[in-house]
């Protein structure tokens, strides 16, 4: 296959928008869709070699993966052993299960399926998983194996069959991600089906210049480019992914690939000596970026500084160019003396597929995310995390209310004491034992209605979340029928407001939407603000029509990272008490990161407070420290994880809610 400088290019252009995203750079909020760019150049590639073999009579079934294996395997496994002794050193348990887990996977090019089936709300955060860009790696890796096959099934190239045949499968793959972004973000995301399409858009453009190359067209090709571009920039975390949305960078790349021939001016900006060189290493710079950025980021405890990720992205290019220069290049020249043979190469490669699924299966067989911590779990660190307890089962369901089992009484109270009814979603739940000094004191009967994930918005149906589309919707309605069937005077309404608004720090995400229909909604969290606020509006309006006394409860501040990891962390960094308790202390996260947070749902909390019988209050400041909010107070932990505040947190906020209960 005749070598062109410009693909080597353009596989810059996907590498550098990708690192420079999971750098935390928001310039490149789009830069995911570098993966998507690698996909349709591993496409066209992989069939370019694959039919022109074929049609010389020379295609060979094992040489073909003989090549595979020396182009991915070694640099490949020298990361992923590289990643185990900072691992074993770093990572707190839940992580590090989570990263054996991963090795196994990753060795066997199936850590999609590992990374897709443990995904959600309680999953190990993104960020701190060193391995989880071999996703991208499996995906390939189960085309290579697939795509042979289905050629072989083919017969001999026809242009025409070959195309449609192809675009056919391309159509149902791209179908496929549409609905599953629909119905299954998070899977979706990782799954095979729904992204095999992006691969056959190279193969197409294989099968459409084989033998006849399409002329050079600079305005098509510059199009091409500025498509990959735009979804670079203007791409964001509450673009649904993959979906059509994804034509843009795909329907570019293969443009590029088609049209950019050398005469034209991207062929001549994508064959530059810089764009070429960052191509040529781009493999191993993605191989490295995400383990670099995931142990800084456990080492130091918290998000390190923009210009800290920035200099590590210069780190995991200088690591790739010598795993180019010293481990790809001689691994890929084939046979030497002292490199292996096609025999011996598939021996090694296996030897080293087990010893990598043994290493991560054995060890959580064997329990080694507990076991390494034998000799560092001292009294002090057992009782920061016993402190990390929920409030279950500080506070019980004493009895069940409703014909469907949705509410219980929480707080029995005296009899003749007013009743109060706490209604939201997980945070009401976390928040629960806040109630019970003034249930004891006042004599006030509690009752609950909560389901995790739920808003107590009378009117929306959450998309993406973690129940049926209608559950939250039904839930909301049912609540408002059981304080209009029943004499409660105070609804309190508690819910992590930021959730259903604006997503978390510098993401929105396509996860818990609103809409105002039984309907998926494809407008993002920005469609769902509107929607928010009216029903807002109406879900007071309907409580301040019955007579009850309304209390919106603005939510905890957020973490930045789980006490339980960053408790592990100082364990394993810090060593003894006192450097730990130092550094927890100084774990939190900055006022102004919580007031952006909130600030929509505060907008739409300071439009209903002017009303009669309607109080927004705030609980934060137990947990403020200047320009901070802190999780470690009085040597414990005030949270059980990122949002919810732990039962020894929530004890803390007594003495607040008997004063906001009481009017004082």
């Amino acid at each position: 296959m005749k070598y062109r400088r410009e693909i080597d290019g353009l596989r810059a252009v996907a590498v550098v928008p990708v690192i420079l995203f999971h750098a935390g750079l928001s310039l490149f909020s789009g830069g995911y869709v570098g993966v998507d760019v690698f996909f349709v150049i591993s496409g066209y590639l992989i069939t370019t070699i694959i039919i022109a073999e074929r049609d010389e009579g020379r295609f060979s079934i094992l040489r073909f993966y003989e090549r595979r294996a020396r182009r991915i395997l070694p640099a490949l496994f020298v990361v992923m052993g590289l990643c185990i002794p900072f691992a074993w050193m770093w990572m707190p348990p839940e992580p590090f299960d989570d990263f054996l887990r991963s090795t196994a996977f990753a060795a066997l090019f199936i850590s999609n399926v590992h990374f897709w089936e443990n995904v959600g709300y309680f999953a190990v955060d993104a960020e701190l998983r060193p391995l989880l860009h071999t996703w991208s790696l499996a995906v390939e890796e189960q085309y290579y194996l697939f795509f042979p096959l289905l050629l072989a099934g083919l017969g001999a190239f026809r242009r025409s069959k070959h195309i449609i045949a192809i675009a056919v499968l391309a159509a149902l793959s791209l179908g496929l991600s549409e609905w599953g972004w629909r119905n299954y973000p998070d899977q979706n995301f990782f799954f095979t089906f729904s992204r095999m399409w992006e691969l056959f858009a190279g193969s197409i453009c294989a099968f459409i210049v084989f033998k006849r190359p399409v002329a050079p067209n600079g305005p098509a090709a510059a199009l091409g480019l500025g498509m990959i571009l735009y979804a670079v920039f203007f791409y964001d975390g509450a673009v649904p992914f993959p979906s059509i949305y994804a034509l843009m960078p795909v329907v570019g790349t293969a443009l590029v690939l088609l049209f950019a021939q050398q005469g034209t001016m991207v062929a001549r900006l994508l064959s530059t000596k810089l764009p070429v060189a960052i191509g040529l290493v781009s493999y191993s710079a993605y191989l490295w970026h995400q383990p670099v950025f995931a142990f800084a980021r456990l080492r130091s405890l918290h998000e390190p500084a923009l210009w800290v990720m920035l200099g590590l992205a210069l780190v995991s290019f200088a690591l790739a160019a010598l795993s180019w220069r010293f481990i790809e290049q001689p691994f890929r020249a084939g046979p030497r003396k002292w490199l292996p043979g096609r025999p011996a190469l598939f021996g090694a490669s296996l030897a080293g597929i087990a010893a990598f699924v043994a290493f991560g299966l054995g060890g959580m067989q064997l329990g080694w995310s507990n076991s390494r911590l034998d000799g560092r779990m001292t009294p002090f660190f057992q009782e920061m995390l016993d402190s990390t307890a929920r409030s279950i089962p500080t506070v019980r369901c004493i009895d069940s209310l409703g014909p469907d089992g949705n509410f219980c009484t929480i707080f029995k109270g005296r009899e003749g004491g007013e009743t109060i009814a706490v209604f939201g979603d997980s945070h009401a739940r976390a928040i629960l034992p806040a109630f019970q000094q003034y249930s004891e004191d006042s004599g006030a009967r509690l009752v609950a209605g909560i389901k995790g994930g739920c808003p107590p918005l009378i009117g929306v149906y959450i998309l993406n979340g973690n129940f049926p589309l209608g559950t939250c919707h039904d839930l909301a309605e049912a609540q408002a029928r059981f304080v209009a069937d029943n004499d409660i005077s105070t609804v309190v309404l508690v819910s992590r407001w930021s959730l259903y608004t604006k997503g978390t720090y510098g993401r929105e995400g396509d996860v818990f939407l609103l809409n105002d229909q039984p309907a998926r909604q494809s407008g993002g969290r920005a469609a769902g603000r509107p929607i928010f606020a009216k029903a807002l509006e109406r879900t007071v309006s309907h409580y301040r029509d019955l007579g009850v006394r309304v209390i919106i409860l603005e939510q905890v501040p957020q973490l930045l990272i789980t006490p339980d990891e960053e408790i592990f962390a100082a364990m394993m960094l810090r060593g003894d008490s006192s450097a730990a308790r130092q550094t927890l202390a100084e774990a939190g996260v900055p006022v102004a990161w919580h007031e952006d947070l909130q600030s929509f749902a505060r907008e739409q909390f300071d439009k209903l407070e002017a009303l009669d019988g309607v109080e927004v209050v705030s609980v934060s400041d137990a947990f403020r420290d200047g320009d901070m909010y802190r999780w470690f107070i009085d040597g414990r932990s005030a949270y059980s994880d990122l949002d919810h505040v732990s039962a020894y947190g929530a004890r803390l906020l007594q003495s607040r809610m008997s004063e906001i209960l009481s009017g004082e």
